[in-house]
């Protein structure tokens, strides 16, 4: 084993050092490691020579050579651990033998591997295959499942057709996971025995009554919200209705399968199927024996508390520049004339517009059979946008901006200046600041409740 795992050290060692040096450099350093006695090392050389060169006639013959010799200690190894009994030991000491004929193959070299290699290896396979097959059996039968899916899948790895082992490595994987998805249910967690019985599903649809149990779990652990009419104390109308239709849209979107929500239309709709007398604003209290109808197990209720938007007005600045140019300039000394960048005074116009929008928000869960609340929190958000733009009249790519008694030369300045003369002008409304502010609110609630119902859905 120790001889295998060296050459493929050494093969790979030549790899690494094939990107430096020619197909002839190789074979030359083949041939002195060979009359050195060093096979193995050879081999790995002649092996390089040929990626380098498929042609190198001599590199082909070196390789044919001492690959075989490699080939043959391999395969004493394989006789050796078979005839010890050792049959895994044999398995894998023949699979390096081959894979090592097969690697060889592959740059054009042909090594002899007997026949009668391949029916031994054949018959230590088959025993070592009974072995794991057999102890696999009993390690299911003990319930110790870890180990029995190591040796079921070690078999479908050397023999994927052999006997049931895929079917049993199945079991080994799947039957502790069912078991503890029934004990979930039992006690229940249904998040846990619904995440277990998923995972049955996954593996293997048809895995016993996995699938019904699944849904069990999801029926008998599922959190429905009733989402009641909000509030709205502010002085924009409209407001209690926009926060409504952001945090519905934030909670069905949710992943958790558990959290199911009924909204205001739905709860009318279901007043009207079961003939209730309800009129006017579905409100707290009245929530509650609708939800116990409904099988709801907590009433979502909120506040608008205020909201206000600042719009603001762009202002121009005028700011000093300078613009450069370029000027034939006469030099005295040689009697010649060069261009040479010159810079004079100049206007150009800064704008600075922004928009902002305040919300504040409060909300509560309150669960319908305890009267205890969930989740409840007082929001508060500010979003803003601005723009900083300029205008200049000439061309903006030799405009620079003014410092003391002259242009400023400071490169991270002009940066600055060429940033803002090409910045974006267009200013968000408060009406897509508003959308996006009231996303966020709805964001944010939708996790502390999403937090809250996994707190109690577990």
């Amino acid at each position: 084993m120790l001889y295998s795992r060296l050459c493929i050290t050494v093969i790979a060692m030549a790899m690494l050092m094939s990107a430096c040096h020619s197909s002839k450099h190789f074979t030359k350093m083949a041939t002195k490691q060979e009359n050195g006695g060093l096979v193995t090392e050879a081999a790995g050389s002649y092996y390089t020579a040929l990626q380098k060169k498929r042609t190198n006639v001599d590199a082909q013959i070196g390789m044919k050579r001492t690959g075989q010799l490699v080939l043959n200690n391999l395969l004493n190894d394989f006789a050796k651990q078979r005839n010890f009994g050792d049959h895994k030991s044999a398995v894998y000491a023949f699979q390096r033998a081959r894979d090592y004929k097969d690697r060889v193959q592959q740059v054009g070299v042909s090594l002899l591997l007997a026949d009668f290699y391949e029916d031994d290896y054949n018959k230590s396979k088959a025993t070592y295959l009974k072995t794991l097959y057999d102890e696999g059996n009993q390690l299911l039968s003990e319930k110790k499942y870890v180990e029995a899916e190591a040796h079921f899948n070690e078999i479908k790895q050397l023999d994927p057709s052999y006997k049931d082992a895929s079917d049993l490595g199945d079991v080994a994987y799947l039957e502790p996971l069912y078991q503890r998805g029934k004990l979930a249910l039992a006690v229940q967690h249904y998040r846990e025995g619904y995440d277990c019985f998923e995972k049955v599903e996954l593996r293997k649809l048809t895995y016993k009554d996995a699938s019904q149990l699944k849904a069990e779990c999801l029926e008998k652990g599922s959190f429905t919200i009733a989402l009641v009419d909000f509030k709205n104390a502010s002085q924009v109308s409209g407001l209690d209705a926009k926060i409504s239709a952001y945090i519905l849209n934030e909670l069905t979107a949710s992943d958790d399968p558990f959290l199911n929500v009924v909204d205001r239309e739905n709860l009318q709709t279901i007043i009207n199927e079961q003939q209730l007398q309800m009129t006017g604003v579905v409100d707290e209290n009245s929530a509650v024996a609708v939800g116990e109808i409904l099988g709801a197990k907590a009433i979502l209720t909120g506040t608008v508390l205020s909201y206000s938007e600042k719009k603001g007005t762009l202002r121009p600045l005028q700011r000093d520049g300078y613009v450069s140019y370029q000027d034939r300039v006469l030099n005295k000394t040689d009697g010649k004339y060069y261009m040479q960048t010159m810079y004079k005074p100049c206007k150009y116009t800064e704008y600075y517009n922004s928009n902002g929008i305040t919300v504040s928000f409060q909300y509560k869960l309150t669960n319908i059979k305890t009267g205890e609340i969930m989740s409840t929190e007082i929001i508060e958000k500010t979003l803003a946008d601005e723009v900083i733009y300029g205008k200049f009249d000439g061309d903006a790519n030799t405009l620079w901006p003014a410092g003391q008694g002259g242009p400023n030369m400071n490169q991270s300045d002009r940066r600055a200046l060429m940033a803002m003369m090409s910045g974006r002008q267009q200013l968000k409304s408060t009406g897509e600041l508003s959308n996006q502010l009231f996303d966020e609110v709805a964001n944010q609630m939708g996790q502390a409740i999403g937090k809250s119902v996994k707190e109690i859905v577990k």
